[in-house]
């Protein structure tokens, strides 16, 4: 017998945690003037710019300097630039700006005289604001109204290491001929162009942007927004590239890159401007399936908007850059899209479904941004979600369009709108338009409501008005704000328009679309739809009010305008989309044909609420999914999942009904169906890790409900299968693994083994599961195995699951490695806090070496983490740390956190100082409810719950034959 098999049973005793949440995007309003009367400008609004003075174009010449031998220092930069600029009002005697280099060395300025351009420039006063990153200037006299000016201001300033900080930074790559190679790029959204250059970094200050780079002869992959116009050599044997001139738009979208060996791995010339994929030259070759996207992607938006990408601007480009370093999945620079190259360089044979799969609607939406955030962008960055709602929609519709066997509708559920409902349940959470100010504010609106619910608004509100109308609306607001920046209420003005023309809302006579929308926009949270049946005359009660998962918020106020439709046994309408009615009140009613059926409200689960029921009603529900299941959509299967399991946590619902519902998962092998039934049950497992004899008995009911579903979707890939499918098997056979099914863990390792022995592939659909088991159960050989492979990789997909895999290491010398591992340039500093967490969710025991590890490293950490950086990795990491310690780790990590380091005042350090009382809570919780859980788990069993001591003598048993 062989060593897997012997281990596995025992290893159901232990907890572990589940984890896979893709990249964030980012990823990447008012347009109304101030009020005239006079406006204190608090803490957070000191943030914003004056509007009293205007950009209209800048000249931009920035010499970049990397390890070539001169007097410079290495990695640094020097700017010069002139912008011209115009007074909006009258007295101006302040110019203020944004920036932030390390020195201003001057600043001029020149009035313009007529036709002829700037006169003579004179030195001005000015000084730095740190805390603002302002550039002030103080003038003698007032600027002139209807005058144009030219600022001319020199500067230097220092790459960045890695892309974590932004601006204009330096990453690695390894080229054709295994040679280290350094490349500069830059990353500037939302508020880094400051970095590169003073400049009006608001979306609101639109200009034309010429930039001019000098570097070293031999970086000749240079590329940036638009064509080079031409390549001079200097006297000092550097290339100086000057660029056509950009569309106007926001600073945050300028960008370059500058490189020895970058250059096109595929591109379709047949486009105007070709599109192209650029990246190193060790991936020639691997880029087809990103120009097929890229490709197809334009072709539908060209013909949906109705206005050609050619037609934006003659010198564009349309370049898809597959950046080996890059600080989020994707950014929409207008011509030069930047990606982190594990989304580009795909392979079938190398490539993990689920990044496969995310790719695809990763280049939807970036170019989706080319109209959506850069034709027009959002007037600050409180609309954020205009830009990034938009381009989160098209992600997943537009791209159905072009390549339907993603079944991309289906997977916007899980990826959107129940990512949102979880989120937007909190007391604490904001609305779509939220006033951001500081730096941290903004960033932090890049999140879950601009993007998830954004997305999810506009479906629910493109299946009231109709896909024909909204397509109109889109339209309208393009061509009505075309290079300008934009707010809520000219996207509004475009939906109104469209609806009136085509009549859209004639069904719904009492209904307000201005209120729909300024509810939806303006207000947080979302409702609960509580349905009661009279099943003996078929009249049915609705009643509405605000959700929150707690069960302790205030629900009384906001009324949602809800879209209905609904399904019934005998009236099985779930591809209706098209609401029934719209409910504007409290409480409404509506009749169906009187009969004793199962009713399930909102059809595929498109409106963004959740829904529940009377009890007998449930019952009905319950019984179909048991016994009939296919009669019921498999994503509103997925909604039941999704709302029960918030119903039982808002204690809505008993866990011994919830979990009785729930029993029909012992018959369900949907992908759609398990992705909330895995996220629900690792809710509860998190609570009972502190109690590894509880989580054990927990872990036995849900691999019992799992039995099927793993054994009928087997431990390979089918031919011909679909992604749905392969991504089911995926998330299922992970879990399970985890969670110790004996068989997933026999298979996974007899296929690690046959690699390790026979060089025999495994699958790239699989092996998310086969390197965590591997390195679960193995030895040092196969620690030492696996990470030579990392080593010899060249495909950043599979390099991130051998780190997940890595991660998963039980013995704390090899877990030491792998986390000494992360310190070093080997993990990319974009891949740095997801290892740091796969050493937390590869097994419960793990925690304690993170600890020592943290304890030990934590200067080092803190460097090479990028403490200091937006997202803010080390205080992520830290507080997750909080939550997979035992109170005896919390006690140690306490009296650490706030004696034994030298930053008692750091934002990390509160902030995991903060997580403990969380972390307690949560325990405090479980220990609570542990028995209540098993109870219900055991009364809803599909199969006997094995008892923990029967766990135990089997485990034996294997052992001593």
């Amino acid at each position: 017998m062989s060593k897997i098999l012997l281990v596995a049973l025992s290893f159901m005793l232990l907890a572990v945690a589940k984890g896979d949440h893709p990249v964030s995007w980012y990823r990447d309003f008012e347009d109304f003037p101030l009020p005239d009367v006079p406006v204190a400008r608090n803490a957070e609004r000191a943030y914003r710019l004056p509007k009293t003075v205007v950009p209209l174009e800048y000249d931009i010449y920035i010499d970049l300097y990397f390890d070539e031998a001169t007097d410079k220092e290495d990695y640094n930069f020097e700017g010069r630039e002139s912008i011209v600029i115009k007074a909006t009002e009258a007295d101006v005697k302040e110019i203020v700006l944004h920036a932030n280099v390390d020195k201003v060395e001057s600043v001029t300025i020149a009035e313009h005289v007529g036709t002829t351009g700037p006169g003579t420039a004179k030195s001005v006063q000015f000084e730095t604001v740190e805390l603002y990153h302002f550039l002030k200037i103080k003038l003698d006299e007032a600027l002139k109204l209807d005058v144009n000016y030219t600022l001319n201001i020199e500067y230097t300033n220092t790459m960045n290491e890695g892309p974590m900080k932004r601006g204009i930074w330096r990453g690695y790559y390894t080229d054709a001929n295994g040679q280290e190679r350094i490349y500069a790029t830059t990353h500037f959204q939302p508020y880094n162009a400051r970095q590169a250059f003073p400049c009006w970094d608001e979306p609101l200050f639109k200009a034309v942007f010429k930039l001019h780079l000098t570097r070293p002869a031999a970086y000749v992959g240079t590329f940036s927004n638009t064509i080079i116009l031409s390549n001079t050599t200097l006297a000092n044997g550097r290339v100086r590239s000057d660029f056509a001139p950009t569309p106007v738009m926001s600073s945050y979208l300028v960008t370059f890159l500058v490189s020895e060996t970058f250059q096109v791995l595929a591109e379709d010339t047949s486009f105007k401007p070709a599109i192209r994929i650029i990246g190193r030259s060790n991936t020639v070759g691997l880029a087809d399936h990103a120009l097929d996207l890229a490709v197809k992607m334009t072709e539908f938006f060209n013909n949906y908007f109705e206005i050609p990408y050619e037609t934006l601007h003659p010198y564009l480009l349309n370049d898809h850059i597959s950046s080996p370093d890059w600080a989020s999945a994707g950014t929409e620079n207008w011509g030069m899209v930047s990606y982190r190259e594990l989304y580009m360089i795909i392979n079938k044979s190398e490539t993990i479904m689920s990044n496969e799969h995310y790719a695809a609607t990763l280049v939807s939406h970036e170019l989706a941004h080319k109209w959506f955030g850069n034709l027009i962008t959002c007037y600050w960055w409180s609309n954020t979600w205009i830009n990034e709602g938009y381009a989160s929609y098209f992600g997943y519709i537009a791209t159905n369009v072009m390549f339907p066997e993603y079944e991309f509708p289906d997977h916007f559920n899980s990826r959107y709108l129940q990512n949102s409902l979880s989120f937007d349940s909190g007391s604490g959470t904001v609305p779509l338009n939220h006033e951001v100010n500081t730096p941290l504010q903004v960033t932090g609106h890049f999140g879950t409501i601009s993007y998830s619910k954004a997305a999810a608004f506009l479906r629910q509100t493109a299946n009231i008005i109709s896909a024909d109308t909204f397509q109109k609306s889109c339209k309208y607001f393009l061509m009505a704000n075309a290079y300008n920046a934009t707010d809520q209420y000219d996207l509004q003005d475009a939906m109104l328009k469209a609806i009136e023309e085509d009549g859209s809302l004639a069904d719904y006579p009492n209904f307000s679309f201005t209120e729909y929308y300024r509810i939806w926009v303006n207000e947080p949270g979302y409702p609960i739809l509580q349905v009661n049946v009279n099943h003996a005359t078929g009249v049915i009660t609705l009643t509405q009010e605000r959700f929150f998962i707690s069960g302790t918020g205030n629900s009384a106020g906001t009324v949602y305008p809800i879209p209905i439709t609904y399904s019934s046994k005998s009236n099985r309408t779930f591809d209706n989309l098209k609401p029934e009615k719209m409910m504007s009140l409290p409480s409404d009613t509506i009749t169906k044909n009187a009969a004793e059926e199962w009713v399930i409200f909102n059809n595929k689960q498109h409106g963004h609420y959740r829904v529940n029921y009377d009890e007998k009603t449930w019952g009905l529900i319950a019984e179909a999914l048991l016994n009939e299941p296919d009669t019921i959509h498999y994503l509103n299967r997925a909604q039941v999942v999704d709302d029960v399991f918030a119903l039982m946590r808002s204690q809505r619902m008993t866990l011994n009904f919830g979990f009785d519902i729930l029993r029909f998962l012992a018959n369900e092998t949907n992908f759609h169906v398990w992705d909330p039934a895995i996220s629900g049950y690792t809710w509860y497992r998190n609570r009972l890790r502190h109690i590894p004899d509880k989580q054990a008995q927990f872990d036995t009911y849900i691999l019992g409900l799992m039995e099927h579903a793993i054994t009928t979707l087997g431990f390979e890939p089918a031919a011909n299968e679909t992604p749905t499918v392969t991504m089911a098997r995926q998330n299922i056979l992970h879990f399970a693994c985890m969670l110790g099914h004996v068989r997933c863990n026999q298979e996974s390792w007899d296929r690690f083994v046959n690699l390790r022995d026979n060089g025999v592939p495994i699958n790239s659909r699989v092996r998310r599961n086969v390197y965590v088991t591997a390195m679960r159960e193995g030895d040092e050989n196969d620690f030492d195995f696996l990470l030579k492979r990392f080593r010899e990789s060249n495909y950043a997909n599979d390099q991130l699951e051998m780190l997940r895999g890595l991660g998963a290491s039980r013995d704390p010398k090899l877990l030491t490695r792998y986390l000494e591992l992360t310190l070093t340039k080997e993990v990319r500093s974009h891949d740095k806090l997801n290892s740091f967490n796969y050493a937390l969710l590869g097994n419960r025991e793990n925690a304690y070496t993170v600890l020592q590890f943290v304890k030990e490293n934590m200067d080092a950490i803190r460097t090479a983490y990028v403490h200091d950086a937006p997202p803010r990795p080390v205080q992520s990491a830290l507080t997750n740390l909080a939550s997979y310690l035992d109170e005896p780790g919390l006690v140690e990590y306490d009296h650490w956190l706030r004696t034994a380091h030298p930053y008692p005042l750091a934002p990390e350090f509160v902030a995991a100082i903060n997580a403990i009382p969380a972390a307690r809570s949560n325990m405090a919780w479980g220990t609570a409810n542990a028995d209540s859980i098993l109870a219900a788990a055991k009364a809803s069993a599909a199969v006997p719950m094995t008892s923990l001591a029967m766990l135990v003598a089997m485990s034996v048993l294997l052992f001593v034959v």
